[in-house]
Parts: structure tokens; sequence; C-alpha cells
């Protein structure tokens, strides 16, 4: 395994399983009422998984014996339920491949995948990298940590693909294919499968321009058969 995917697939599991402490800058006053910055205020939060989970059936409450109270509508976050599950069954997806036992716990069973992997070819280390980035991009999206990427109806250039399911991530300048899984960023690495964005740029730019002047030409054509139709010039 190189050590740029081992890095990658650490990154995001410890996103994915691990709590985060998240650092809030305070501010006070002095005894000459100057502004100075106080220690930051520190707040631990739950893992990407643990969170989700919370929203999956919320309790109302701190105690573990808590139950929903019963409305005319499912408790829960339809969403986050979905998002859960395929979690669970992609994590058993991998543990079927690899004829593992899963844990107690679906964080520990996804730690589990992250020492099996190491003895694996790079395609299927980049598999594996492309479902925890999945789902970590899914969990933060539930979470409003994240906004879905906006699809765009250009083709997949990839051979063999071709399907209309470009993702494109403005604030990092990357983009993926939710089909065939390839990605390009500003920096390629086709070791990896990671094509050069400004490729990309140019083969939409190409389609779209290709695509107008293809609607332009079915216009004029639609014009000449209906004066040749009505005889008269149509506008």
């Amino acid at each position: 395994m190189s050590t740029d995917i081992l890095a990658d697939l650490r990154d995001t599991v410890d996103a994915l399983t691990n709590p985060t402490p998240v650092r809030n800058p305070r501010y006070g006053r002095d005894a000459d009422g100057n502004k100075v910055q106080l220690d930051d205020h520190v707040v631990t939060l739950p893992s990407l998984i643990a969170q989700v989970a919370e929203i999956v059936w919320p309790t109302g409450g701190d105690s573990e014996s808590a139950r929903p109270v019963p409305s005319s509508r499912p408790p829960g976050n339809p969403q986050a339920m979905a998002l859960h599950l395929d979690i669970w069954i992609g994590v058993a997806r991998w543990h079927m491949l690899w004829c593992l036992t899963t844990r107690d716990t679906l964080e520990s069973s996804i730690r589990q995948l992250l020492g099996r992997v190491a003895s694996e070819d790079s395609d299927t280390q980049e598999d594996l990298l492309a479902d925890l980035r999945a789902w970590q991009h899914r969990c933060e999206v539930v979470l409003k940590e994240a906004f879905n990427d906006p699809e765009i109806q250009t083709p997949c250039p990839v051979e063999g693909c071709g399907q209309r399911t470009l993702r494109i991530n403005l604030q990092k300048k990357t983009a993926r294919c939710t089909t065939c899984r390839s990605r390009w960023a500003e920096v390629p690495d086709p070791e990896r499968g990671i094509w050069s964005i400004v490729g990309l740029a140019d083969h939409i730019q190409t389609y779209e321009a290709q695509s107008r002047a293809a609607a332009a030409d079915a216009r004029a054509a639609d014009r000449v058969l209906k004066e040749q139709r009505y005889g008269r010039s149509v506008a």
C-alpha cells in the first residue's frame, strides 16, 4: 500500500469513527477595558457515525432509557436513517468479502477494515477509500456540515463510462464521477486514478460548445422544414 493511500484511509476512518475536538475562540476584557483573547472553549463532538446515529432515533433526553414521544409521523431523520443503513450494508459487504466477523459497533467494524486493507491490491484499496469518502461526505451533508456537490449533465469522459454523473466541488476544485468513481483535482496523480481538473474543464467546455452548435443546427433545420411546409419565412 502506498503511503499516500494509507494516510488518506487513516484520515477518512478517523473522521468517521473518532470524536473531534472543536475549538471556539473566546475574548474578554482586561482591567483597562482592552479586548484580550482567553483560552479557547473546546468542545469534543462525537464521531460522524455517532452523530448520525443520534439523529436517527432522537430520544429527547440524556437518559438511555428515554423513548421517543409517539406522534403522527415516525421519529428521527429519514435521510439519516437511510445513510446509517447504507453504511451498515456497505461495511457488511466488505466484511463478507474478506470473511471478517463484524464487531460490536459500526465504528469498530470500520476500523477493522483499515487494518485488513493493507494487504490488498491498490485497486481494492482505492475502492474502499471511495466508499469511506462517500460515507464521510454524506454524514457531513446530513449533519449540515457540507452540501451536496452539484451534478452536471456533461457525460463522464472516462472510456467505458459516459454517464451523466459528474459532481463538481467548486470550493476544493475537485470533481468525481459517482458511477465509475474516477476523480479529478488540481494536482493529478494517474497512478491513483486522479486526473487533471483542467483536462476535465476542457472536456466540459468542448461538450457544451458542441451541444450548443448541435442545438443551433437543429433549430435551423426545423425553421427550414416549417418554411417548406407553410411556404413562408418562419422567424
